[in-house]
């Protein structure tokens, strides 16, 4: 597959957490993409030597730091979208659970647009429940009303600005929407839930 007929790069950020990455895979396996041309990189915070070799058994690309970063997996979100092929990034982090239709529509939502905000399920520490964020989009991101895999971003974009960027080395994912629509983008909400945020 040529870099130019990818049309999504799925980066999952990752560090010593097997179990969470083997279940990763068997929920990308599921998606129905319906023709939708895919990439699925996977990038370590660290070295990981089951990291690596998991992936041996899939058709992922793998990266790894040299060592581990934390802070979110900000580094590891900024070398994965260094190396991704695709029009457009999304972020899959291994401990979530995604729809069978979640990656066609990522990618729906953002086609002809800069960027692309889908719904998840998203446990709320306020009301002791699951909500869908975005709640309300207004073109304004929200702390705690946004995240990662509510997002599908053009490449070029999305390499035009550092996750990783001092001195809020916390990749907190309003973050760095926030730097994104610091400039004016084309941005398209499409009110469909893709998955369920599981770690609260």
């Amino acid at each position: 597959m040529t870099a130019t007929s990818i049309q999504l790069s799925i980066i999952t950020n990752t560090w010593q957490r097997p179990k969470h990455l083997a279940g990763l895979f068997q929920q990308l396996s599921q998606q129905s993409l319906g023709g939708l041309s895919i990439e699925h990189l996977v990038i370590s915070d660290g070295p990981d030597p089951i990291a690596a070799a998991l992936v041996k058994n899939s058709t992922s690309r793998y990266f790894e730091l040299e060592a581990h970063q934390g802070c979110y997996g900000v580094a590891a979100k900024d070398l994965g979208i260094s190396r991704a092929q695709g029009e457009y990034v999304c972020f899959w982090d291994d401990d979530n659970l995604y729809e069978p239709h979640a990656l066609a529509a990522l990618y729906c939502s953002a086609s002809g647009h800069d960027i692309g905000i889908v719904q998840a399920e998203h446990w709320s520490v306020t009301n002791r429940r699951y909500v869908q964020i975005p709640r309300n989009w207004t073109g304004k991101v929200q702390p705690g009303d946004i995240d990662t895999m509510c997002l599908c971003v053009r490449a070029e974009v999305a390499k035009s600005i550092p996750w990783n960027l001092p001195p809020h080395k916390r990749g907190m994912d309003h973050r760095w929407l926030n730097r994104l629509l610091a400039e004016p983008r084309d941005v398209n909400e499409v009110k469909i839930v893709i998955g369920k945020h599981l770690t609260f």
